[in-house]
């Protein structure tokens, strides 16, 4: 355990003092105000260009023969001078005027920062009992052995082609129907959410947050791609030798969904999956297991997915959006602060998976 901590938060503080340095390199310089002394005052007053050689050349000539030893001094004095116009410029330009009046506060940043950590916390839930429901789901229903959808349609189609009655006919519309449906399903899991979006609605504010949580569980391939995943798991374990073991121990093998000597609706929906008695039991456990080893990944998707959706959706309001904002008016400070705030949360994520993996193994002997 101890190990795991140092790991983290090692890296952690080494990724921090690198963003910290360039939020302290990219933060905006404080007004030149305070920077000219009085002589420095009095040479603005001449109107001067201190970027003109002749006159740069002039004052050196000046310095030495009235200052002597002490040229050195005005010769500083100058070089303010320059910096004082570079900053008045800077201060009167249309461009510095729009970075400034975008600007936000720290405060505004943290509440957004908060919001995203929120909606982040609702779509990895979500999506983590979607992942297990639906792979287990796939897994029953491989367990029935059902044939192929196109064998469904050929076969149905031959039979009503033979006799084209009533029944032949509505078995052949609901075989097309249901793979017509399984497409429009599989194109949306797998659809990128700003074609969805766009798909279904053209405008976003800050009333569009349960939207964005939904787009984020159903979009981007994560919850079909992972409940993939999760569906091997439990093919690979239903293949080991434990299960047999377990079979002729009289636990119960029947995969049918619904029947009483087989899987309940309930327990394949409910939060806490639990088919006590049943060898589904064991093979569902050490599927999670492996399972829990992928939740970095999913986790670092699901972030990456929900800046997507925040940023090309342009929604207003949101912590994705603003750092969009930030890097448009070169506000690069208040981006890389975004931008560490983003990487804590992958990092607290990833933290919390490897401490659970380690109780999990210490809790079974693996260690």
């Amino acid at each position: 355990m101890k190990k795991i901590h140092r790991e983290h938060l090692s890296s952690t503080l080494f990724v921090s003092l690198i963003l910290f340095g360039l939020f302290w390199a990219t933060r905006p310089q404080k007004s030149s105000q305070h920077l000219p002394a009085k002589e420095v005052q009095n040479l603005s007053a001449l109107e001067l260009d201190p970027n003109d050689p002749f006159q740069n050349r002039l004052f050196k000539d000046m310095a030495a023969t009235f200052a002597g030893a002490d040229s050195t001094r005005f010769l500083t004095y100058w070089q303010q001078l320059k910096q004082l116009q570079k900053a008045q410029a800077q201060l009167t330009s249309t461009q510095y005027r729009q970075k400034i009046s975008n600007r936000i506060s720290v405060g505004a940043l943290f509440g957004m920062y908060w919001n995203f950590i929120w909606i982040y916390l609702l779509v990895i839930a979500f999506t983590y009992y979607g992942v297990q429901t639906l792979g287990t789901f796939l897994f029953l229903r491989y367990k029935q052995h059902p044939p192929p959808d196109a064998v469904k349609i050929l076969t149905a189609a031959r039979r009503a082609l033979l006799n084209s009655n009533k029944k032949n006919l509505l078995t052949l519309g609901r075989a097309c129907g249901v793979a017509v449906l399984k497409i429009f399903v599989y194109f949306i899991l797998f659809a990128p959410a700003y074609v969805l979006a766009y798909s279904i609605k053209s405008d976003f504010d800050t009333e569009s947050t349960l939207f964005m949580i939904l787009l984020g569980i159903v979009s981007n391939g994560v919850l079909i791609t992972y409940a993939n995943k999760f569906y091997h798991f439990l093919l690979n374990e239903s293949r080991k030798g434990y299960v047999r073991t377990a079979v002729v121990k009289n636990l119960k093998n029947d995969f049918r969904l619904g029947r009483r000597s087989g899987i309940s609706w309930r327990a394949l929906f409910g939060l806490r999956k639990n088919f006590r008695g049943h060898v589904l039991q064991h093979i569902f456990m050490n599927a999670r297991f492996q399972y829990l080893a992928t939740f970095k990944e999913q986790a670092a998707f699901i972030i990456t997915g929900l800046i997507i959706i925040e940023m090309a959706l342009n929604i207003h309001g949101h912590l994705s959006y603003e750092l969009l904002q930030q890097l448009l008016y070169r506000n690069y400070d208040l981006a890389v602060l975004i931008i560490w705030g983003i990487f804590l949360l992958v990092k607290a994520t990833e933290w919390a998976t490897d401490v659970l993996l380690y109780r999990i193994k210490k809790r079974l002997g693996y260690q």
